[in-house]
């Protein structure tokens, strides 16, 4: 079914917040819908009404989590025993850096576009060990990335850490050909999903990706604290457990003092989850793969486009995002002579235009633009920013 203006107005009614103001920080935390919350609260309810030990809870609590760890595997069509539910996308670069057994020496390359999410998980086990972590440069295009991934992995890096869609410019980053070198090499590559599931559609296998983490509360518009991480099943037996709880093992016994590992992904899964939570995730998922991640990615891309097109041409306006066509819903820019959070508030306050600052050197102003923008919106955003880089008063 195409996202023409009527299915696109109807979407948009079931999203309380997108009325009287324009919301473009999909990319921070993306707004739910009425839908999801109703399922939410069904299961919240019946909780209430029974007790969360009752037995018809506790079955509907463990079919509704493994339906999340189901959804998030056919949604990027990975095996359901490769999926353990998370509370945000961080969680699971810290499994990893955790999970793995450290020699002296090792090294672990991040790029210069990581999140803080990417790259402080690596340097606190560069604290505790003696590991060495790099930095490569991302450079203007994907030859010059690639080559200068090439140059900065060494016999002894043991981990590539990067984003498959920048939060800093929205730069989407060659998957597969990252993955391609870090399997000659011999290197685990670890992505950063925060920005692409729910804005792209993502195909995991076959790109040499081990581990890719997702974020339930950003693009999918799920609730806070719910995310995904995919662990390949090889990669697994690298990423050996951190932290353990009743349900990491499979079996365990105190008179031993022995256990043995839950088999699947969800060994990684510490702790009693929020399932009220992980079902308007699961949710979120379903109603992305409905409406068609194809379709969404068309619609973001055009509308990003719009936008750039009446950007870059403004005086004064610094467009931070990779010049030619858009390669995501993600817009960053700067206002020369106006702070970043300055313009900001500024186009809040006069505007309801919702988007944020972001720590570029200096920091830049991002719009993350999602499908259920419009065509309207990016006009008037484009105005906005006008008025403010020509310094009227009404901007």
């Amino acid at each position: 079914m195409p996202l023409d203006k009527n299915r696109i107005k109807r979407l948009r009614a079931d999203v309380p917040a997108l009325r009287n103001q324009i919301y473009v920080n999909w990319g921070g935390g993306g707004p739910s819908s009425k839908s999801i919350l109703r399922e939410m609260d069904k299961f919240a309810k019946r909780d209430l009404e029974l007790g969360s030990f009752h037995p018809k809870i506790r079955n509907e609590t463990t079919a509704a989590l493994q339906r999340t760890r189901e959804s998030c595997a056919k949604l990027i069509g990975a095996e359901t025993s490769e999926i353990a539910l998370t509370g945000n996308t961080t969680v699971g670069i810290n499994i990893s850096a955790a999970g793995l057994t450290w020699n002296a020496g090792d090294e672990v390359v991040v790029s210069d576009l990581e999140h803080p999410g990417g790259y402080l998980p690596w340097l606190v086990w560069r604290k505790r060990n003696p590991i060495k972590v790099k930095l490569f440069k991302t450079g203007q295009n994907d030859d010059q990335l690639l080559r200068n991934l090439g140059k900065a992995i060494t016999p002894k890096t043991r981990v590539v850490c990067i984003s498959h869609i920048s939060w800093l410019n929205g730069r989407r980053l060659p998957l597969e050909a990252i993955g391609r070198i870090c399997v000659s090499a011999g290197a685990l590559l670890i992505v950063d999903g925060a920005q692409s599931v729910g804005h792209i559609p993502v195909k995991i296998k076959d790109t040499g990706v081990d581990v890719y983490t997702i974020s339930g509360q950003k693009w999918l518009m799920g609730p806070d604290g719910t995310g995904a991480v995919y662990i390949r099943r090889g990669a697994g037996k690298k990423i050996q457990l951190s932290s353990a709880s009743f349900r990491s093992a499979q079996t365990k016994r105190l008179k031993t003092l022995s256990f043995t590992p839950e088999p699947s992904a969800m060994r990684y899964e510490v702790g009693t989850l929020n399932t009220p939570g992980f079902i308007g995730f699961r949710t979120a998922v379903e109603q992305f793969k409905k409406t068609g991640p194809v379709s969404i990615e068309k619609r973001i891309l055009a509308l990003a486009n719009r936008l750039l097109s009446q950007i870059r041409g403004s005086r004064n306006v610094e467009v931070i995002t990779p010049e030619g066509e858009a390669q995501s819903g993600l817009v960053s820019f700067r206002i020369r002579n106006v702070e970043s959070q300055k313009v900001v508030d500024r186009l809040y306050r006069k505007h309801q235009i919702i988007l944020r600052a972001v720590v570029t050197e200096p920091p830049a102003v991002r719009a993350s633009i999602h499908y259920l923008n419009t065509e309207e919106e990016m006009d008037s955003i484009a105005n906005a920013i006008d008025a403010i880089a020509a310094g009227r008063k009404k901007g």
